[in-house]
Parts: C-alpha cells; sequence; structure tokens
C-alpha cells in the first residue's frame, strides 16, 4: 500500500511538471522561463528628412523615396521581435507614404525596414505635407527606447501633360489575283508635333518610328498651341487594287489621348480622321516638317500649369 501511494505521488508530481512547462512554451523551441525584454533602439540616418517631390520618377513602377530605419538589440534572444512602423503625426495621408514592419529574427541583434514617400496624382496642388513616424504601442516582448521621424513632403506640382496617339489596326480585303491581303496600318510612320498659334513648329512631342506616339509637353508660356500629327512616310499609297478593280483607299483614324498626373480632370480621348492608305507623303529622303500633316487640338496653356485641351 505505501508503495502504491509513493507511485501516485510521483505522477501526479510529473504531471504538475510538464504542465508548468508547456504554459511557460512560447512556441518558438526555446524556453521563455529565463526570458528577459531586451530594450530596443531605432535609428536613421536623420531623423529629420526633407523629401522634395519633383524628385520621385513617377515613371519607375513601384519606386518611391526610402527612408531606412534599423532597430537594434545589445545581445541576440531566442524570440522574434516584430516592429510595426506607424504615423504618430502630421497631415500627409496614407496615399503619400507607406511604412514596413522590423523583424528581429531569434538568434539576430539587429533589422531594418523603410518608410516609402511616393508621389501621388491624386491631387494637383497640395502643398507641403509632414509626417512623423513612430513605433507600434503594442510590442510585448521588448522595452522601446523612444523614437520619431520627422518628414516634410515638399510639394510638386505637375506641369507635363501627356499626350498618346495612336492609329493602330488593319484593313483585309482580297486583291485583283484573289489573294487575301492585310494593310497593317502601323505601317505608316507619323510623328506629334507642337506648334505656335502661327503654325511655326516648335518641336517634336514624340518622334519615333511605333504606331503608339507617346510623349509630354511642360514649361510652355501661357498662350495657344497646337497638336499636329506630321505624316512622315505612308508605304501603302498606290499599292493596292481590290478584286474589283478598285484603288483601296482605306481611313486610318488617329486617337488621341492626354492626362496630366495629379489633375484628374485634365484627361480625355478623342478621333480626327483624315489620314487614309493613299495619303500622298514624299519619300522620307525628302521629308518636310508639316508638309503633310493633321491638326489634332489646340492647348491652352494658363499659370503654367493648367492646360485646357480642344479636339480639331
Amino acid at each position: 500500500m505505501k508503495n502504491k501511494l509513493k507511485s501516485i505521488f510521483l505522477l501526479a508530481l510529473s504531471a504538475g511538471v510538464l504542465a508548468t512547462s508547456c504554459s511557460e512554451d512560447d512556441h518558438t523551441g526555446a524556453s521563455m522561463i529565463n526570458y528577459t525584454s531586451p530594450t530596443v533602439t531605432l535609428s536613421t540616418a536623420s531623423t529629420n528628412v526633407v523629401v522634395d517631390e519633383s524628385m520621385i520618377d513617377p515613371n519607375d513602377e513601384g519606386e518611391g523615396y526610402e527612408i531606412e530605419v534599423t532597430a537594434s538589440i545589445p545581445e541576440p534572444v531566442f524570440a522574434d521581435i516584430h516592429i510595426p512602423l506607424v504615423q504618430t503625426g502630421g497631415n500627409a495621408d496614407s496615399s503619400d507614404f507607406s511604412a514596413g514592419t522590423i523583424v528581429i529574427t531569434s538568434g539576430h541583434t539587429s533589422a531594418s525596414a523603410n518608410v516609402t514617400i511616393w508621389r501621388e496624382c491624386e491631387s494637383g496642388v497640395e502643398g507641403d505635407e509632414t509626417l512623423t513616424i513612430g513605433y507600434a504601442d503594442n510590442i510585448a516582448n521588448a522595452n522601446m527606447t523612444p523614437f520619431s521621424l520627422d518628414i516634410t513632403i515638399e510639394d510638386w506640382v505637375n506641369d507635363a501633360l501627356e499626350i498618346s496617339l495612336t492609329w493602330e489596326g488593319s484593313y483585309e480585303f482580297t486583291d485583283q489575283a484573289g489573294s487575301d491581303v492585310v494593310i497593317d496600318f502601323c505601317n505608316i510612320d507619323v510623328d506629334t508635333v507642337l506648334t505656335d498659334d502661327m503654325g511655326n513648329a516648335l518641336g517634336y512631342i514624340s518622334g519615333t518610328s511605333d504606331c503608339n506616339e507617346i510623349g509630354e509637353i511642360s514649361g510652355l508660356p501661357d498662350g495657344t498651341y497646337y497638336i499636329v500629327a506630321d505624316v512622315y512616310d505612308n508605304p501603302h499609297f498606290g499599292q493596292y487594287i481590290d478584286s474589283d478593280g478598285e484603288i483601296v483607299n482605306q481611313s486610318v483614324p488617329f486617337t488621341t489621348s492626354y492626362s496630366q498626373c495629379g489633375f484628374p480632370g485634365t484627361s480625355g480621348s478623342f478621333v480626327t480622321e483624315g489620314l487614309t492608305t493613299e495619303t500622298v507623303t514624299p519619300p522620307t529622303a525628302n521629308h518636310v516638317l508639316l508638309g503633310v500633316s493633321f491638326g489634332l487640338a489646340t492647348v491652352e496653356v494658363t499659370g503654367g500649369y493648367n492646360y485646357v485641351v480642344t479636339p480639331l
């Protein structure tokens, strides 16, 4: 009987030890019995940063101005430490920036994450904005040293009007020999040119051999300007006769689109007729600027960056 009671006592003692061990397990594979919360220090190259929004290239998708924040502890610990970076002040909103989470993994003493400032196009003229970055207040397994990153975002006023011209498409027919023929409109070479209100060419908006010409105008004095399609070469002229013995003269419409980042109201798209597969152009070696051209739209510029585009 005595031995039986002793066995019961030892079994109960073992169960108690096991329960204590499980209740103090942090699920990292290491015991938390001797865990001491480390002191975390956050640092940056500068805690006062001025960001010129105009220096951020909006054409680099996913890119912004990055400010690295590093978290350090004196010695490794056996549990990951998650430190979300959050806005603690300032009048910037979520479209202006993003803030990462620093994770110091088990066995390491430091890690970093970025605060990224974006050039956003929701509002054209916002004025300078401020942003203060700190850390979240729910970091349970660390003692945080006070930290504040103050950022000033200098406003960018976009004076660039992007203009896109395309004449993509094709025309299929049967020629005199009974063969199926496809005319690719993209073989026609057209450029976009900006002129003043007297019709004087000020320069190319875009001058490639693509059938989707994309360019922009900016830095213009207030006044009236014209967007013109300049036909550089049409290799289709005089090339096709259909099964009825008729010259194939198919319309090739231009589609012009325009937009201004930061000014949602300054955007639109319109179609211009006039160009055909039989539009005559001189040999490219003898090309004369605006020799064969089509007016697309007028552009009124006021205040240096306000645009009104009117199709012709």
